[in-house]
């Protein structure tokens, strides 16, 4: 038992030690509102539209279809509160419904199994910021990926919380999701219910958008066909799939 008792000891201690040096460590390096300003980024009206949407409430629902910098404009506003200080850390989530939220079967470490969905909001950031500084708000923990599954039970405070592929979430798991925002903190839900990985009958965020409509504090945007940025040969493509999807019972 005593020999228990001392590895548990030894585990609460590293546990500690580590927690006050990733402390530390932002207190060093923590983004900085002039650091933040030469990323010299231009937004559209429509983009500023939904960077002052998710800085003036608490939760903002963005739908859209692939490429019209949903993403891009989110994490650009979560880390503008970052370097103003409105906030101390960026928590991203997503259902993943390849491994129907039970990333245990996979091999490797969390951290490897969780690299394939991290990988496209690494890269955004970088195109913001540069990859020395967003590597290092990922060494100090300013910007975590957490799976969905794993969220329970937490309260997340002085926050943004970034919902990746909404539309794939049950009802049950948006109000997990919802329901971990603490003191001072803001989330921001990103969906495209053209990009469906579920059936749609499986998904709740139908309805949890009426459920939530009319509410104080809560943003809902949309973006359209006509503000794809990723390739305008892409605008022909959404259009030609709403019409094919218009045509289809099961879609």
């Amino acid at each position: 038992m005593s020999k228990y008792k001392n590895e548990v000891s030894g585990q609460i201690q590293e546990g500690v030690q580590d927690f006050e040096y990733k402390k530390n460590l932002r207190k060093k390096n923590s983004l900085t509102k002039e650091e933040f300003q030469k990323s010299n980024v231009h937004l559209s009206d429509k983009q500023q539209e939904l960077y002052k949407g998710i800085r003036n409430n608490i939760l903002t629902v963005v739908h859209g279809p692939a490429g019209t910098s949903k993403t891009y404009t989110t994490c650009y506003a979560a880390l503008a509160l970052l370097a103003d200080k409105k906030i101390e850390k960026i928590i991203i989530t997503k259902p993943i419904q390849e491994s129907g939220e039970n990333l245990g079967f996979l091999p490797g470490s969390m951290e490897d199994k969780l690299h394939p969905y991290k990988q496209s909001y690494y890269t955004t950031f970088c195109k913001i910021l540069g990859r020395a500084t967003v590597d290092m708000l990922f060494a100090t923990e300013e910007i975590v990926f957490e799976p969905l599954a794993y969220m329970r039970g937490s309260t997340y405070d002085n926050c943004i919380m970034l919902l990746d592929e909404c539309q794939n979430a049950s009802i049950k798991q948006l109000m997990l999701w919802v329901t971990r925002l603490g003191k001072d903190s803001k989330a921001v839900m990103m969906g495209d219910t053209s990009q469906y990985d579920v059936r749609k009958k499986d998904s709740g965020y139908n309805d949890f958008i009426k459920m939530v409509e009319g509410m104080d504090e809560l943003c809902m945007f949309e973006f359209n066909n006509a503000d794809i940025v990723r390739n305008k040969f892409l605008i022909q493509i959404a259009n030609r799939y709403d019409k094919y999807r218009s045509e289809q019972k099961d879609i």
